[in-house]
């Protein structure tokens, strides 16, 4: 990790299993746990790790290869494709899962725009994760569903 890297990444922390109450009841009202009860929110939350970053730290790269799936749970951050702004992202919303379900390649960038905590599920255990909360899968899959529906009604499309 190079010296700039250390600088915008502020901490990475190997802490699966039991994520604090107030952590889990400010993800209740997120759309991909619609129609799930807390308890089984906090079982599928238990292999994530939570991480933090700075300000402008770039989380995923477009183009490059990644295993992880993202959950925000403080902060904003900005989805970058080909250098144009195209979504912007707060608690609750999610990224990675297209790169982690496809074939490993970053559809976009996305780039903390305020100090950014996440919950990371590495390893490309969503797929997993989706298999074991059917709920989780539909709800996925129809937030997946209104991206594409923006994107593609975009003028420039």
């Amino acid at each position: 990790m190079g010296i700039l890297d250390r600088h915008l990444f502020l901490d990475r922390q190997a802490q699966p299993g039991r994520h604090p109450d107030s952590l889990i009841d400010s993800l209740l009202d997120a759309p991909i746990f619609n129609g799930i009860h807390r308890e089984e929110i906090v079982a599928i939350l238990t292999p994530f790790d939570e991480e933090r970053f700075d300000a402008h730290h770039r989380v995923t790269l477009q183009g490059l290869r990644g295993s992880d799936f993202y959950v925000i749970t403080r902060g904003e951050a900005r989805v970058l494709v080909d250098g144009a702004a195209v979504a912007r992202l707060g608690p609750g919303d999610f990224f990675g899962e297209v790169g982690v379900l496809s074939d490993g390649l970053r559809t976009a960038t996305v780039e903390a725009e305020t100090p950014l905590t996440v919950l990371a599920l590495p390893n490309r255990g969503l797929e997993d994760l989706l298999v074991r909360h059917p709920q989780l899968s539909v709800n996925l899959l129809r937030q997946v569903l209104v991206r594409f529906r923006v994107v593609s009604s975009r003028p420039d499309s």
